[in-house]
């Protein structure tokens, strides 16, 4: 493991993180604005459809632009969790990296 975190390794992890810092707000912005959309698209189909308020619910639930709202809705989570899995990874080659070298200045 320790000679797989080189400096270049690191460096580009510093520049990864600096390079996503605005596609990082914009994928959480995704996810945000996908969960308001979802509640808004199964508010209007509840209001228009017929019956209790289960059978109202359920229809709701079946309808193709609340299925289409849910899987826009799992498309930007997946980008974002994507995202902020690669940033943590980065962060971690570089303390990992910050750790050797103390530990080699140490030596």
């Amino acid at each position: 493991m320790q000679q797989g975190i080189t400096q270049e390794r690191m460096e580009a992890g510093l520049e990864f993180l600096a390079e996503s810092d605005e596609r990082f707000a914009v994928a959480k912005t995704d996810v945000l604005r996908a969960e308001i959309l979802c509640k808004r698209v199964r508010a209007r189909v509840f209001l228009v459809a017929h019956g209790s308020v289960e059978a109202r619910r359920a229809e709701a639930e079946g309808h193709q632009e609340v299925i289409a709202a849910d899987e826009d809705l799992c498309e930007a989570t997946l980008a974002f969790e994507t995202l902020k899995a690669k940033r943590a990874r980065a962060e971690i080659v570089i303390d990992v990296f910050r750790t050797l070298e103390a530990s080699r200045r140490k030596a």
